[in-house]
């Protein structure tokens, strides 16, 4: 079975000894690993539908490793409804967006906050997550970028933190929730490629806006300062390549 680096990505940041719940897990390719490479004691699966479900049934099979899960660790259910608070140390969501990921966390935050980490893969929208978790209790505890296709996936790690609520040092749409310096440690190739493909998005849309007879200053003044803001990030990402 060929799995993307994603997955192997997304396995890699599960502590070792630590059982999980994968929220959405479509065929249940990392709790397979997890399993497999004898890391987690303990795996439940869970997706929204008996026949999302069905394929993760399959790939234990195709593996050989039904002895070593249970009917019980294959639930049907919407987000965190099926499983209790604690039942297991880390909870995976991957492969959803950062809006559908955040309302499955806010959907219940007590429970949420009853699991020792989170690790988390957005499709989109990964700055909307972020701003979620620092707002409500959440310290970033590592990112980083696995490829999967031509997409440089962003793997974030988060653990509760002891204030419940923080103020936000700037607004939800700031571009440095989209794009943290911490990228640029995660990997600075792929960092590199995401910072000018969005520097080329930037520069696209201010030539558009500016050939545009009404008048876009506010939107234009955000525009320069997203753009003088990645060519710093853009620079650190170079820099860092070179001392490889």
């Amino acid at each position: 079975m060929r799995l993307s680096k994603r997955i192997y990505a997304l396995a890699n940041n599960v502590i070792d000894g630590h059982s999980i719940a994968d929220i959405g897990t479509d065929h249940g390719y990392v709790p397979m690993l997890l399993m497999k490479e004898g890391r987690s004691p303990h795996v439940i699966m869970s997706d929204i539908s008996e026949g999302s479900l069905a394929k993760a049934r399959e790939t234990f099979a195709a593996c050989r490793l039904e002895d070593k899960v249970n009917e019980s660790d294959f639930r049907v259910g919407d987000g965190l409804q099926t499983i209790e608070a604690g039942e297991v140390d880390e909870l995976i969501i991957a492969g959803l967006g950062g809006h559908t990921i955040k309302s499955i966390l806010a959907d219940d935050e007590e429970k949420s906050k009853s699991f020792s980490r989170l690790v988390l893969q957005p499709r989109k929208h990964s700055g909307t997550l972020r701003y979620y978790l620092y707002t409500h209790g959440w310290d970033v505890e590592n990112e980083i970028l696995a490829e999967e296709g031509k997409f440089a996936c962003e793997i974030i790690t988060a653990v509760p933190c002891a204030d419940k609520f923080r103020k936000a040092p700037y607004s939800e749409d700031d571009i440095r929730w989209k794009y943290p310096e911490g990228i640029v440690k995660a990997d600075p190739a792929l960092a590199l490629n995401r910072i000018r493909w969005k520097l080329g998005s930037l520069e696209e849309q201010e030539s558009n806006l500016n050939s545009d007879p009404k008048d876009h200053r506010d939107i234009l003044e955000k525009i320069r300062a997203d753009h003088c803001y990645l060519r710093k990030l853009e620079e650190k990402a170079v820099n860092a390549l070179k001392t490889f």
